[in-house]
């Protein structure tokens, strides 16, 4: 690989402190959930069915383990998050990492704000290459990716040296010096001229559809699903002695991160995903306020509010995924 000319960006370590200490909380949480006997959990007042609280658990360390092996294994990663050099730039700065990308390759870039993160999304020529590569699990998520924002490559800040705007201007130079703009550029990517130019990028990300990333906030809304699950059957059987089918309480609380997985632009079109993601946010907001008012009547107790905080994050996701779709509406 040509180094001439070459800027070499590293991984923060400061920042992925904080995502290992608060993944290892949870974690810690869901072992001890997993560990409490029959006896322990059905001695408290309003005491749920164990099952309940042992799924969670199982639920708890699964979701957040995810990211404290990620932030674990890149604390000790002593490989460079980003290069920029005469040959292209090389991608290690996610679990998902592209690798080598080529100038020849590059085809242009967008910005894409998700949950107020914004993303580098670089265009390549070949998207099928870069999604063909690593793992088959690392294939899935990158042809998930592409399916949401156009390329299987996109770049955050969030685990950087630098802040987004540097990410953006160090691209924005080595793509005019060294890229090839295809002659195309001015219909398929619209912050990319025949000369190369998207100065556009330092600018507001374009007004688009709500597009969720795999983990974040899917994961989000699938967790206060869970806690709605819990919160929810507990409740009418304590206080009303219903108890309703267990396939029924499944679907009322995880359909919203169902939809929120399939309702996406380039998955579905574009007049259904809106009125979806509409129909999403509003039915876990509806059982979200539900389910935390019946709680709160019956009483919390220590597993509660795990559940309870689980169902705020998720409620926190569905207020912006409004927001979002209302400015998307109006734009």
């Amino acid at each position: 690989m040509d180094s001439r000319d070459e800027t070499i960006i590293e991984l923060s370590k400061r920042k992925l402190v904080p995502l290992l200490l608060g993944a290892s909380v949870f974690v810690g949480a869901g072992i001890w959930m997993v560990f409490l006997d029959d006896v322990s959990i059905q001695s408290r007042r309003n005491a749920p069915d164990p099952i309940y609280v042992y799924g969670l658990g199982l639920v708890t360390i699964i979701f957040f383990g995810i990211f404290g092996l990620y932030a674990l294994r890149k604390l000790f990663d002593r490989k460079p998050a980003l290069i920029f050099n005469s040959s292209g730039i090389v991608d290690n700065a996610s679990s998902v990492s592209a690798g080598l990308i080529p100038w020849s390759e590059v085809a242009g870039a967008e910005i894409v704000e998700i949950q107020k993160q914004k993303l580098l999304i670089i265009i390549v020529r070949d998207p099928q290459e870069y999604i063909a590569r690593g793992s088959s699990l690392k294939q899935t998520l990158n042809k998930a990716n592409y399916k949401m924002v156009g390329s299987p490559i996109s770049i955050s800040a969030n685990t950087l040296k630098i802040n987004f705007s540097e990410l953006v201007s160090l691209f924005d130079r080595y793509q005019r010096k060294y890229g090839v703009a295809p002659e195309d550029a001015d219909m398929r990517y619209p912050y990319l001229g025949h000369d190369g130019d998207f100065s556009e990028l330092d600018g507001e990300p374009k007004a688009q559809l709500l597009n969720w990333s795999p983990f974040a906030v899917r994961g989000t809304v699938g967790s206060g699903g869970v806690g709605i699950l819990v919160l929810f059957v507990s409740s009418l059987d304590m206080l009303f002695h219903i108890q309703i089918p267990f396939w029924a309480a499944v679907v009322v609380s995880m359909l919203p991160m169902f939809i929120f997985f399939v309702a996406v632009p380039d998955f579905l079109p574009r007049r259904i995903v809106g009125p979806a993601q509409w129909f999403a946010a509003v039915w876990y907001l509806v059982f979200a306020v539900l389910s935390l008012s019946l709680a709160a009547y019956r009483g919390f107790e220590t597993p509660d509010v795990l559940l309870a905080g689980f169902v705020v994050l998720g409620t926190w996701a569905c207020l912006v995924a409004v927001r979002k779709l209302r400015v998307a509406h109006e734009a």
